[in-house]
């Protein structure tokens, strides 16, 4: 925490006899300048001292000497009805800031609090079977932005996506090509073909039943080593595959590990000794499965058909995963459809007595809909995510034509823009939440997207740009302190913060609330007072600093949420 904070929770907790992590979490910015930097709400306290809000507050604020000479950090505190409130010496919090950012430069944010550490995150992993539609965005841009949150803080990462490449799906694959496959048309268009086949096979099925049981055989030809169905499966795959890897070059993702579910399929006879070893396999009507007495239903390791589970799959891969990669932390970035997947995941290896479980979490998050309709792939309703991101450039590229005609290089920062913008719009929102997308607002310049922060960083390059020169480390700070130099200020020092929070919890939407209250700040600061004041040489040197390093430090979380940060727009 920022040594002026840390100096007002030590001296409030002091007066009151509190625990200094009580102040630390109830601090709080006043909501109006007037009434001071920081505040102490002492509602809560009142159970705990037994008195008065209001008393409390003017007990404690009674009790703190400001501080009136050099050094400096406390320059007034005051009792407001339940409320104390603190003023700082603006010039030396500012400039304590401004020395912070530009002492590590672009590692400002990171004390390599990861350093030694290694996490394993598993994210994106479509089913193959399926094209790569905007539903599959979810686990693509926040789990990349939580490997780039703990690469950032030093963690050694391994980005792993476990692609869908096996199971019921494929099954019902092999099933509608048998029935209605055309070679020449697949190869002319593979991925539209196939999406159209597994449609048609879903709808057929709601008819015609023992489809499904067509679907069951295929699976078991391909688990026995039919020669036919393994050819048809590695083509099937091998074009969905060559479609994902075109799309996360588009979005500029990359992995560190790359396996189908069908590498460990072949690994079922180690689960099932796994747990048959320690006495928790049993038979159950032909199946065998690990029982769970806290979950509604076991954990299956086999069918009744012979085949392994998706379960038993995830099993092989964990295992394989701590064998292979140590890890301090394993991540699994899914919808929250299959948080009971997981636990009972977790659940069947923490009854194994495996003690390094509790480092694997599960971090869910919440279902996509498309101008409010929920997207299901068997009933033809899927929205393709290159269509959507052409079309979010195509409109970028209108925008920019209208506001800037003359920008060079318009193509490419429409590019950045329009895609970075359907990037933010997915990690933007609390993870857990739904979330109804809709592009018109995804490009709105104004609003709370990704554009505004661009556009924020892009404002902020141009003075600089305007200035001539880079910006003066040792420019003093002493003439800063107007209430938009520290509301600008104040939220800078928040960063580190805010990123070590985004990385504990697995929430990339607490970096991309920060940067949209830091594109307010900035646009706020740039609309109340001239950063370039030709007249006055010290106070342009002292705000062009505040002005770059409010640059770098967007820069800076629009590459943790795995965006670009144009310098024009």
């Amino acid at each position: 925490m920022n040594p002026f904070l840390e100096e007002i929770v030590e001296k409030t907790a002091a007066a009151g006899g509190l625990d200094p992590s009580t102040v630390r979490g109830l601090l709080a910015v006043p909501p109006e300048e007037s009434m001071g930097d920081y505040a102490l709400p002492c509602f809560v306290l009142a159970k705990e001292l037994r008195r008065n809000p209001a008393q409390i507050a003017a007990d404690v604020a009674a009790r703190i000497e400001p501080e009136t000479g050099p050094g400096g950090r406390i320059a007034a505190v005051a009792a407001s009805g339940p409320y104390v409130n603190f003023s700082l010496h603006r010039p030396a919090f500012i400039g304590h800031t401004l020395d912070e950012i530009a002492a590590p430069g672009r590692e400002y944010g990171t004390r390599g609090q990861g350093a030694g550490r290694t996490v394993a995150i598993d994210f994106s992993s479509p089913n193959l079977a399926r094209p790569f539609s905007i539903a599959h965005l979810r686990s693509t841009a926040i789990g990349h932005a939580i490997y780039r949150i703990h690469e950032f803080l030093g963690w050694g990462c391994v980005g792993i996506n476990h692609l869908g490449d096996y199971g019921a799906n494929f099954g019902q694959l092999l099933a509608a090509y048998a029935a209605w496959g055309d070679d020449e048309r697949i190869l002319a268009d593979p991925i539209r073909e196939l999406v159209g086949l597994y449609v048609r096979f879903n709808r057929e099925a709601e008819e015609h039943p023992e489809l499904r049981d067509r679907a069951r055989d295929c699976l078991r030809a391909l688990a026995a080593g039919d020669d036919e169905m393994i050819r048809l499966w590695r083509w099937f795959s091998e074009e969905g595959r060559k479609e994902a890897e075109r799309i996360y070059g588009i979005l500029g993702v990359r992995f560190d590990e790359t396996l189908g579910e069908s590498h460990y399929a072949g690994r079922l006879d180690d689960v099932i000794a796994f747990f048959e070893e320690r006495g928790l396999a049993e038979e159950s009507e032909g199946a065998l499965i690990v029982p769970l007495e806290d979950q509604p239903a076991p954990l299956m390791l086999r069918t009744s058909n012979g085949t392994s589970t998706y379960h038993s799959r995830d099993l092989a891969a964990l295992l394989y995963r701590h064998r292979r990669h140590g890890f301090d932390k394993m991540v699994y970035v899914t919808d929250k459809r299959q948080s009971l997947h997981f636990e009972q995941l977790f659940g069947a290896l923490r009854r194994a007595g495996v003690d390094w479980i509790d480092r694997c979490e599960h971090a869910p998050f919440g279902l996509m809909s498309f101008r409010g309709r929920a997207l299901a792939t068997r009933k033809g309703e899927v929205i393709i995510l290159e269509e959507v991101l052409d079309k979010a450039i195509a409109l970028t590229e209108g925008i920019i034509a209208d506001k800037n005609p003359d920008l060079a290089g318009a193509a490419e920062v429409a590019r950045q823009v329009g895609i970075s913008a359907v990037v933010f719009a997915d990690v933007n929102n609390r993870r857990t939440r739904d979330i109804n997308f809709s592009l018109e607002e995804v490009l709105n310049f104004d609003g709370e997207t990704g554009p505004y922060v661009q556009y924020t960083h892009a404002r902020y390059c141009s003075i600089l740009r305007r200035h001539g020169r880079p910006a003066d480390p040792a420019a003093d700070t002493g003439r800063l302190g107007e209430d938009g130099e520290m509301r600008l200020a104040r939220k800078l020092s928040e960063f580190p913060g805010v990123v070590e929070s985004a990385a504990e919890e697995n929430e990339p939407s607490y970096v991309a609330g920060y940067l949209l209250e830091l594109a307010t700040a900035a646009n706020k600061l740039y609309n109340e007072v001239p950063v370039l004041v030709d007249e006055d040489e010290e106070l342009t040197a002292a705000r062009v600093r505040l002005v770059d390093g409010a640059r770098g430090v967007l820069r800076t979380g629009l590459d943790l949420l795995g965006m670009s940060a144009p310098e024009e727009m």
